[in-house]
Order: structure tokens, then sequence, then C-alpha cells
């Protein structure tokens, strides 16, 4: 098969997975819509009385009675396989992952007999914190108080001690936000701590004092960051 022929097998896998995915897509909005779906975050779905994992038949209903949830901001490591690997590459891609830092915000969910965690990409995604939080805000106000879903968006509750050190934007002196992050975050190396920078948002510090958390920011603001302590 020549390369041209792999080219044009690839697209036409390409264009006809894009095509299921919006027929996916439609249908589950329609469910949705019947199911009377109030909020939906990786894959999870919240009505008034159920949290839903999954799709159609298989579909499992979680009684929202004695359920919690809670949001995480982590990084982790994840391999992907890129679209101009796969062309060059062929199935060798698929052995040769390219590596990075991601930051994902984590929607985990407990309660008696049920444990749940979904996540979503913050760099495909850079709402993702904000749609968990208000995810699960809406999860725990309904477990609380069945029927309701009229609130105010949760804001940071006073005397916070712990933060997390969020970097949204390097700005225009990465070389001078690269060197403030690996003074930061120790036995960091260079290449992982370029991937922080240049995959922003992303979490450098979890859950550090509010004196550790301040004079974070202030280093990565005066190398010309925006920083936001969470």
């Amino acid at each position: 098969m020549s390369p041209w022929a792999v080219v044009v097998l690839l697209l036409a896998v390409l264009v006809g997975a894009v095509g299921w995915k919006v027929m996916r897509s439609a249908t589950v909005a329609h469910e949705d819509l019947a199911d009377g779906v109030i909020a939906i975050f990786g894959g999870l779905r919240l009505t008034e009385t159920a949290v839903v994992e999954g799709t159609g038949d298989r579909a499992l209903h979680h009684s929202l009675a004695g359920l919690s949830a809670r949001v995480e901001i982590r990084s982790a490591r994840n391999s992907h396989v890129t679209i101009p690997r796969v062309l060059f590459l062929g199935i060798l891609a698929l052995a040769v992952k390219k590596e990075r830092y991601d930051t994902e915000a984590h929607v985990v969910i407990e309660g008696p007999g049920t444990k749940l965690e979904r996540a979503v990409s913050l760099r495909r995604h850079p709402d993702g914190a904000e749609v968990a939080r208000e995810f699960a805000a809406r999860l725990n106000r309904l477990s609380t108080h069945p029927g309701s879903d009229h609130y105010p968006r949760s804001r940071p509750r006073g005397g916070q001690e712990r933060f997390d050190v969020a970097l949204l934007d390097p700005g225009a002196r990465q070389v001078e936000v690269v060197r403030a992050v690996r003074q930061l975050v120790r036995g960091l190396g260079l290449i992982d701590a370029k991937e922080l920078v240049t995959g922003t948002p992303s979490i450098l510090l979890e859950q550090v004092s509010a004196p550790e958390a301040e004079a974070a920011r202030e280093r990565l603001e005066d190398a010309g960051a925006t920083v936001e302590l969470l």
C-alpha cells in the first residue's frame, strides 16, 4: 500500500469518527433533555434525584441521598498520540507516544456504597475547574436539600489556611518563569518545568500554607507570570 493510500485511509477513518461523534452527541443531548439533566461533568450527568453514569439502557443511576462531592486539582503526566505522529510513523506512533504534564480538575463523589471520580484536562477545557466546582456544588445542594437548584456560586471560605498555587499565564518572560518554577517545586527537572509553564493553567503547589503560597505568588509575579491562589 502506497503512503498516499495510507494517508487517505487515515483521513477516511478520521472523518468517520467525527461523524459518529456528532451523531452520538445529538443522541446524548436528547437523552439529557428527557432525563432532566441539569449539570454534566466528565461523562457524569446530574439530575434532581440522581447522578447518572453512562447513557442509554446501560446507564447507572446513583441516588443523591447520602452523596457528597468535592473538587481536586491535580497535575499528571499523560501520554498521547498526535495526528502528525500517526501520519509520519503509522502504527509505530502507538509505541512512541508523546509525554507531557497536564493539570486536571477531578470531581470525587462518595456516599454509602458509591464512589465515583471523573476528571477533565484544564489544557483542553480551560473552564474545567469552574465547571467541576459548579457540578459539585449543585450535587451537594441537591443531596442536602432535594429539589432545590437555586443557589449562589460557591466562593472560597473565609479564614482559608492552605492554598493551591495556580500558574495561569507565564507572560512574555518564560525563561525567568521556568527558573522560578524550578526553585519553587523541589526536584523538578528542566523539561518538566517547561511543560508546566507552557501548558498553563498549571497547579504548581498543592495545599501549602498561606505564607508559602504568598511567597510563591510574589516570586512568579516578579518573573512576569499571572498567578492565582485557590
